[in-house]
């Protein structure tokens, strides 16, 4: 019984990285403005999970830490939609990933937690992937979608900071930012132009809102409550890997060979650190 709930768990967990990845490809696909996008996506999202919530009979709760949390996600989804606007899909999800390190900086500066070797060595290695993928982006006047990209895995770190205390509760945080995200960015998209919509325009924009955050989200939400940390963290893993491969087959977006070592290098090392990390939790040891 126990190993059918962790299976379904990681089912759940991988359906979510899957959905997440073709979040580049529809904004893409989209011909708006990113917060025009970000504006229609999240009202169709934060409704697809409060009605999870109604189904589900989950009570939707206010607190302090639940719209700290609810903060981070709106800078979250309104950032990297504006860094796929400008840079790369394959670039802005790559920055997004650095989330690991940005919460273990975070722990040290904020929390005074002692740097392990470990600690520092990711630091180093994950920046160096990150210095080659600023590189590669500076002849394609990619930067500022790369740094937005990079300021979006900071504030989603706040996201996993915020859900992680006692008194978080992901799924109110979701429907809380989600519509809030939406609303407050309903200026951009009432005065987008709907006539360049198309059937794949439409498509792109309903798959964002429904399933690509929404049905994201309450996966995530269903398969944490039995999925190991590193595991989810593997196998969450899949959505950078996917999201530029989407948007190379369906929209011609190309990588190169040098944001490929560099990426290459980000994801891995991240991967590695997330996976120890979670070993020394739960070993106790001083790294």
């Amino acid at each position: 019984m126990i190993e059918n709930k962790l299976n379904r768990g990681t089912v759940y967990v991988f359906l979510c990285g899957f959905l997440f990845s073709f979040g580049g490809l529809c904004m893409k696909t989209v011909p708006w403005g990113a917060l025009a996008i970000n504006s229609f996506r999240c009202i169709l999202s934060g409704l697809t999970i409060f009605l999870f919530t109604r189904i589900a009979h989950h009570k939707i709760r206010v607190n302090k830490h639940i719209l700290i949390t609810s903060t981070a996600m709106i800078a979250t989804t309104t950032i990297y939609a504006m860094a796929v606007k400008l840079t790369t899909a394959g670039a802005a999800i790559v920055m997004q990933f650095t989330v690991p390190v940005w919460t273990m900086i975070f722990g040290i500066l904020l929390f005074h937690k002692k740097p392990r070797r470990g600690d520092v060595l990711a630091c180093i290695v994950v920046f160096a992937g990150i210095g080659i993928c600023f590189y590669e982006g500076l002849a394609e006047g990619r930067t500022l979608g790369n740094l937005l990209g990079l300021v979006s895995g900071v504030t989603y770190s706040g996201v996993f900071m915020g859900n992680s205390h006692e008194d978080s509760d992901p799924m109110s945080s979701a429907v809380i930012a989600q519509l809030a995200s939406g609303i407050a960015e309903l200026p951009w998209l009432l005065k987008a132009d709907f006539s360049v919509l198309n059937s794949k325009s439409w498509i792109a924009l309903i798959v964002l809102g429904v399933f690509q955050m929404g049905l994201a989200y309450i996966f995530l939400s269903i398969g944490l409550l039995t999925t190991p940390p590193v595991t989810a963290c593997l196998l969450t893993g899949i959505e950078p890997v996917l999201n530029p491969v989407w948007v190379g087959l369906f929209y011609g977006e190309p990588i190169t060979l040098l944001f490929a070592l560099g990426g290459a290098i980000v994801l891995i090392s991240v991967t590695l650190y997330s996976i120890w990390n979670s070993r020394q939790e739960a070993e106790g040891a001083p790294g």
